[in-house]
């Protein structure tokens, strides 16, 4: 009996495959948009630094630009 990963169904799938079909489908989309997160972070910061800012971490773990 193989389970999936996440949700601990049943599958039935390729040895290397360990996630269901919706699991894998709701990870796929995380990707994107973390990739598209990424991309506007790294946007944002070039930005930032043409105008002559410098990036700095606050005390309470946040990020800003003085």
């Amino acid at each position: 009996m193989k389970c999936c990963a996440n949700c601990n169904v049943e599958i039935f799938t390729l040895d290397g495959d360990n996630l269901c079909g919706e699991c894998e489908m709701n990870e796929n989309r995380k990707n994107k948009r973390n990739a598209a997160a990424k991309t506007r972070r790294r946007e944002r910061a070039e930005v930032m630094e043409s105008l002559g800012l410098k990036r700095v971490k606050g005390a309470c773990g946040g990020v800003y630009y003085e």
